[in-house]
């Protein structure tokens, strides 16, 4: 019954307990990515060509911290509960404890008064027959039994108490230094939100520069933009070519040709990034899902960062400007802040597509695995060719760093045929 009591009373726990585990592991991690934005805040010069540099980290460090002080703050909720649920258990342990002390007690000392306990084999042979003998026998060895699991009942129920004691201790401790470590967050922010507004004060008094520099950054983009569409659209043709052509054991036919069925051309650089015509529409259809398309897929949510440290300084699709009023950005892809010359590594195995250099965004990869693309920008340097094979994890190149701000971002992009896709759902650090 006592087990069953106590089973009980932990069920609750089960769920808490992993849901408090998560909250741990999340304020870990958002400490370690918290410590990697320090650093390179600490490494970028307070001049005037790194403002905006310093204004988009420190944003997303603000972001984090909030995150953070979220969490601490339901870790704190989380051990207020515990501390209340222990005390609960506790009050019911002593009760316990208590009532099966004294029932023990009493029924010690009634037996001793039978002196049945003090000279059992006189409380047998004093019996009037041999079946009453037998009868007082099976009577002792199930009292022996009786008390025996008494005791066991009460040094467990004392041990269960004593570790409940234990718990509610350490979660007391737990919870002081969460306190400790919230009221520290919520300074280290005050000050960071104050950083930030003189940041920003700067920036809007060149706020002139900053569209022009816009500008450029756009003009740099458009072109990468092209060059990825490109590369993408020419090995789609040739998938295209692959799926039609005639397998070697069919005889290749000598029939004429449809007139309903239009030949595959290859669109002008200039019109990739509107393949509405059904001749497009028909290209898609006709590549097949293969096997490493397929493998590739259900990797989504599980497959590695390109880079060993960073976050995510700008997100996928269309976003307001950090500090242009007005002004909208598309983002094709993620950009990921991360150290000085990080290695970058390709994220699953697969082929060379193309390697590109463009000028604002230097070296670009881009690797093919089966109908999905993955694209690597922002590189210093790269060793890869055209139609390399390449594995998962495989050092493709290194993180170029902006000459003037010092910053090192890597670009990357993900593709399904010539589907752009958000690249946060599928990576994961």
């Amino acid at each position: 019954m006592l087990a069953l009591l106590l089973g009980l009373l932990a069920l609750p726990a089960i769920g808490i307990g992993q849901n408090k585990r998560d909250l741990e592991e999340k304020r870990k991690k958002l400490i370690r990515d918290i410590e990697v934005t320090d650093k390179m805040l600490k490494k970028t010069t307070k001049t005037k060509e790194t403002t905006f540099d310093r204004y988009v980290t420190l944003q997303n460090q603000i972001e984090r911290r909030e995150n953070l002080i979220q969490t601490i703050t339901a870790e704190i909720a989380e051990s207020e509960e515990s501390i209340g649920r222990n005390a609960m258990v506790i009050e019911s342990l002593t009760r316990d404890v208590q009532a099966m002390q004294a029932d023990y007690g009493k029924m010690v000392r009634n037996a001793y008064r039978r002196k049945m306990m003090s000279n059992p084999l006189l409380f047998l042979l004093s019996a009037e027959n041999i079946n009453q003998i037998f009868r007082r026998w099976i009577f002792l060895r199930k009292y022996d039994r009786f008390r025996k699991n008494q005791a066991d009942a009460i040094a467990f129920t004392k041990n269960s108490l004593s570790k409940k004691i234990t718990n509610l201790e350490e979660t007391h401790r737990k919870k002081e230094n969460l306190l400790i470590a919230l009221q520290g967050q919520k300074s280290t922010l005050s000050t960071e939100m104050v950083d930030k507004e003189k940041l920003l004060k700067v920036l809007e008094k060149d706020e002139s520069r900053f569209r022009q520099d816009l500008q450029k950054k756009q003009e740099a983009h458009e072109a990468l933009n092209q060059a990825i569409e490109r590369i993408i659209q020419e090995e789609i043709r040739k998938q295209v070519d692959e799926a039609r052509r005639p397998k070697p054991n069919k005889p290749a036919t000598t029939a004429p040709v449809a007139t309903n069925t239009a030949p595959v051309t290859t669109p002008p650089p200039n019109a990739v990034n509107t393949p509405s015509n059904n001749t497009s529409e028909e290209e898609d259809a006709a590549i097949p899902e293969d096997g490493v398309s397929i493998a590739f897929k259900q990797t989504r949510g599980q497959l590695p960062w390109p880079v060993e440290n960073g976050f995510i300084s700008r997100g996928f699709g269309r976003q307001k400007h950090p500090t242009l009023r007005n002004i909208e950005i598309t983002n094709n892809g993620v950009d990921i802040r991360t150290d000085a010359s990080a290695v970058v590594r390709a994220i699953y195995e697969g082929k060379v597509a193309g390697v590109q250099f463009i000028p604002g965004h230097d070296y670009t990869v881009i690797l093919q695995h089966g109908n999905y693309y993955t694209v690597y920008s922002n590189l210093s340097e790269t060793n890869l060719s055209k139609g390399d094979r390449v594995k998962s994890k495989q050092v493709i190149g290194r993180v170029s760093s902006n000459a003037i701000t010092g910053a090192s971002e890597l670009h990357f992009e993900l593709w399904h045929q010539k589907t752009r896709l958000n690249p946060a759902g599928w990576i994961n650090k």
